[in-house]
């Protein structure tokens, strides 16, 4: 063989062989599926259908993803500070901010401070979503409450989700 034709042959096989291992990684044999994923929160599954509990017209307005906050009836020092970056990731999106509303559920009629609007939600949608007082949850523009929070989980975690949320979801466009 001469040199050319195995330049060629090599060229081929450089080319060729990433998509015959594509394909055959996704065959019934060596069928992959990564183990990690890139959320930080906590997938509720299946998501809780809020418009069917009661009236969420704040929340399923179709166009606006939703980042809840229950606001605790005694808040420290640190709590405040996190509430208050919780509150700047609707900013931190740029250009994808008008995409992004964020409410606060206030513990026992709080006043709530910009950037939050205040929201009182219904009994039943108050016992479906069982939100501990400093949690956070993602709602869809369809008002599907997707993903969860702890009460101790990073404001910037949350920030994270929420552009990963409005870069791939064509939903509220």
């Amino acid at each position: 063989m001469n040199k050319r034709r195995l330049q060629l042959v090599l060229i081929f096989v450089a080319f060729a062989l990433p998509a015959l291992l594509a394909i055959l990684m996704q065959t019934r044999w060596f069928h992959w599926e990564p183990e990690t994923t890139r959320n930080r929160g906590e997938l509720i599954q299946p998501v809780i259908a809020l418009p069917a509990l009661g009236d969420a017209a704040a929340i399923a307005d179709g166009h606006r993803w939703t980042v809840l906050v229950r606001v605790p009836a005694q808040c420290d020092a640190g709590c405040t500070r996190r509430i208050q970056l919780l509150g700047r990731i609707r900013e931190a999106q740029g250009k994808e901010m008008d995409r992004v509303q964020m409410l606060a559920w206030p513990a026992s009629g709080s006043p709530v401070e910009a950037p939050y609007a205040s929201w009182q939600p219904a009994e039943a949608i108050a016992s479906a979503l069982n939100l501990p007082e400093g949690a956070v949850v993602l709602i869809d523009p369809l008002g599907n409450a997707m993903m969860r929070y702890r009460i101790d989980a990073d404001p910037t975690d949350v920030r994270k989700d929420v552009a990963h949320l409005l870069r791939w979801s064509k939903v509220g466009t």
